[in-house]
């Protein structure tokens, strides 16, 4: 094959490799708009991602949801708490009955990032026999973590909460520079986590 033939065919390539990256991103970004919020009330069971704003305080709320026979009949996780924080300054942050710290919460200081997040959840759902648990994360990271949750618990029934960050409109993504970086940064991180399990099943 001479240079130029091979330049050409490099070219098409790469073109094609951008076009297929950037329709997958618009996909992306649709997924997130399109997030639906599945909720069992029956099933209480809460597992909260931090690292979002609000993430902590909206995925309490839930539990007003709750049918009023299942109140403190569950357990939560807020996985990703990073070390130091405790449960006395969750109440002390949210104003919340401390009842429900005592009773129901765990926290997980352990997790760094999604991955480790999947790990940790695991754990705590073979420590306590769970089936099932609500996930609760910001819209734009659901995608990923309920793949990465997912790939680690198969056969767990997985309902899923997406809370919408105050700062980022999503439907807005292009007309904001920070934005679409954010959603840019998860398509790529989502690819990567995508190619990474196509891997482990080999």
């Amino acid at each position: 094959m001479s240079h130029s033939i091979f330049k050409n065919v490099l070219v098409i390539l790469i073109t094609l490799i951008l076009i297929y990256f950037l329709f997958g991103l618009i996909e992306y970004k649709e997924k997130i708009i399109s997030n639906i919020t599945h909720v069992s009330k029956k099933s209480s069971n809460i597992v909260i991602l931090t690292g979002g704003s609000n993430r902590i305080k909206d995925g309490l709320n839930i539990i007003n949801k709750f049918e009023k026979s299942s109140k403190f009949n569950f357990k939560i996780l807020i996985s990703g708490t990073g070390k130091g924080f405790t449960k006395i300054s969750l109440e002390k942050k949210l104003s919340f009955d401390f009842d429900l710290s005592e009773c129901c919460i765990e926290l997980d200081s352990i997790s760094t990032n999604t991955y480790s997040n999947a790990y940790e959840t695991l754990k705590w759902v073979k420590k306590n026999d769970i089936r099932e648990f609500i996930l609760i994360t910001s819209n734009y990271h659901m995608p990923r973590a309920f793949l990465e949750f997912k790939n680690r618990m198969p056969d767990l029934k997985i309902f899923t909460y997406p809370i919408t960050p105050e700062k980022h409109d999503i439907s807005m993504w292009l007309s904001s520079p920070q934005t679409f970086s954010l959603i840019f940064s998860e398509y790529c991180k989502f690819l990567v986590a995508s190619v990474r399990m196509q891997f482990q099943k080999i």
